[in-house]
């Protein structure tokens, strides 16, 4: 694969190393570019990027946290705690995640630190583009990630053609008390979570609803099948917990429903709309159009392990 770049009637003709890197050498001046996916980007426009995902990853955390009956943080100056009250090893409700470079061992000993007086396990994230030295770290202590490479941060810079709503379907935005109850149920079903856990993760009618934050809810004969939320933080907004319920799976109700969730973030006035997909999320968001930019990785730390 070959790119000309041309600048005052000079060009050069680049090609792709193995990284999917290319770099313009021109006189003193040296510019890198990375070809990820359809798009190329210079290094700033990309770190641009996985900054305003990783931003938007933490406000929905923490806007989710502050809301909740019993959540509780710590925001320091380059990475934050988290700890909704209730036992759960899902890394966006309790755990620690990074936003700038953080000593591996303060971090590791705060967060267990944070945990300890609940006896509770958490998880670390490992951003592939940030964090490498807190994985090595990780590793040297015996840990290993929930899987490899981890969820897909991804993302898309336009608006989605919405795709055609199922026969039968009515899709509902979250305004009140009980399409919030629906909304628990399709995500208690979807992710295989405890209703204690649902229950703590919905307790109050902010976490879904707001200026900056958007819940809905499909339905099909009244019942709830399928859901996604929006969360709009500066110049971003991430889509999150896109579920739908097992018998319903195959219809292409979660391409819609990100569909939905992912406008209304661009209706909010976001540059970019970001999203971490897991192994079967991530096909259905490369074809809505989304682009991968980075990995999450979790590592689990048991409450046995301090």
């Amino acid at each position: 694969m070959h790119y000309m770049y041309t600048r005052h009637k000079a060009s050069v003709t680049l090609k792709l190393d193995k990284e999917m890197r290319l770099t313009i050498v021109k006189k003193k001046a040296s510019y890198t570019f990375f070809h990820i996916g359809g798009m190329n980007v210079s290094n700033n426009d990309l770190n641009l990027k996985l900054k305003l995902a990783d931003q938007n990853l933490s406000d929905s955390i923490l806007h989710r946290n502050k809301h909740s009956l019993h959540g509780v943080s710590k925001e320091a100056e380059t990475y934050i705690l988290f700890n909704l009250g209730i036992d759960s090893m899902d890394g966006h409700l309790n755990g620690a995640l990074c936003l700038e470079q953080t000593d591996p061992e303060t971090l590791f000993n705060e967060a267990k630190d944070f945990f300890s007086k609940d006896r509770r396990g958490f998880v670390i994230w490992v951003r592939d583009h940030a964090d490498l030295p807190l994985e090595a770290y990780l590793k040297e202590k015996g840990y290993t990630p929930l899987r490899i490479p981890g969820s897909t941060g991804m993302l898309t810079e336009k608006p989605i053609e919405l795709p055609k709503t199922p026969e039968g379907v009515v899709i509902r935005k979250v305004a009140c008390e009980t399409e919030i109850e629906d909304y628990e149920v399709d995500v208690r079903d979807a992710f295989n979570k405890p209703a204690e856990v649902t229950r703590e993760m919905f307790s109050h009618e902010r976490i879904l609803t707001g200026e900056s934050v958007g819940a809905w809810v499909a339905y099909r004969d009244h019942r709830p099948i399928a859901a996604a939320t929006m969360v709009f933080s500066g110049e971003a907004a991430g889509i999150y917990y896109v579920g739908t319920a097992a018998d319903e799976r195959g219809k292409g109700l979660g391409a819609l429903m990100t569909a939905v969730a992912t406008n209304a973030g661009f209706e909010l006035g976001a540059e970019v709309v970001v999203l971490q997909a897991s192994i079967a999320g991530e096909p259905v968001y490369s074809r809505l159009g989304f682009e991968t930019i980075t990995h999450y990785r979790w590592y689990l730390v048991e409450p046995g392990a301090f």
